[in-house]
């Protein structure tokens, strides 16, 4: 749905967009693979897992991207707690970067924040900020992404969704995304989205059900061309 998750709730991909609004369902794990433009190079794969408890959920993110010559990895800790209808939550990631060809390699931690709120039971809002502490590569001067999203998630209807937000980083124009979801039959879901700043259009589907869940998705760049993705999640 346009690569926007700062405001769906419960996602089990929180641990990446937004802390504030890890799932408290269940114990959960999921996978995805990205194969931008497919190109074997620049393949994107996360893994996640989420641990309600009773001080709070706990999430772990794995995150790589890139090959054997170039990859950029990030580890992830998340935690997520809520006051009445206010959630807010907070992650370290450790990132490292890794060049081959003797070119060497460079970590840094970043500090992100996540806060969201339950206006009514189908309407809500989520902001996150992301290395807040301004972290650079090793004992170099090259800093880590920093970026703010503020978006919108609304359910009219029992069986669609709307989602929007804005992404702005601090070294590029600000991106707006928008996406839908729609249940046409029993658990089985049909997406669209787009973005600007790039220029994307995204459609899709999945199944889902209390155990598992599984989705596939393509995503079209331009100039970049046409990017398969496959997202798989376990419910324990």
């Amino acid at each position: 749905m346009g690569q926007i998750g700062v405001s769906i709730p419960n996602s089990e991909w929180a641990v990446f967009n937004n802390s504030a609004l890890l799932p408290t369902d269940g114990n959960q794990f999921s996978f995805y693979g990205f194969r931008y433009a497919g190109i074997a190079e620049i393949t994107d794969m996360a893994a996640s897992i989420n641990m309600p408890s009773k001080i709070g959920v706990f999430g772990i993110g794995i995150h790589r991207y890139g090959f054997n010559l170039f990859s950029e990895n990030r580890f992830r800790i998340a935690y997520k707690n809520s006051e009445g209808k206010i959630h807010y939550g907070t992650s370290l990631s450790y990132i490292h970067v890794f060049q081959g060809e003797n070119y060497g390699s460079a970590g840094a931690i970043g500090l992100n924040l996540g806060v969201a709120a339950e206006i009514t039971q189908s309407f809500w809002l989520g902001a996150r900020a992301t290395n807040v502490n301004q972290p650079a590569y090793g004992d170099t001067d090259e800093e880590l992404p920093r970026e703010l999203a503020a978006g919108l998630s609304y359910n009219p209807t029992e069986k669609a969704q709307i989602v929007s937000e804005i992404v702005k980083d601090i070294h590029f124009p600000l991106s707006f995304r928008t996406g839908i979801e729609y249940e046409f039959f029993t658990a089985f879901y049909a997406r669209a989205g787009i973005t600007t700043k790039p220029s994307t259009y995204s459609f899709g589907f999945g199944y889902g059900s209390n155990r598992w869940g599984i989705n596939f998705a393509v995503q079209q760049h331009n100039p970049l061309g046409m990017s398969p993705a496959l997202d798989l999640s376990i419910r324990i």
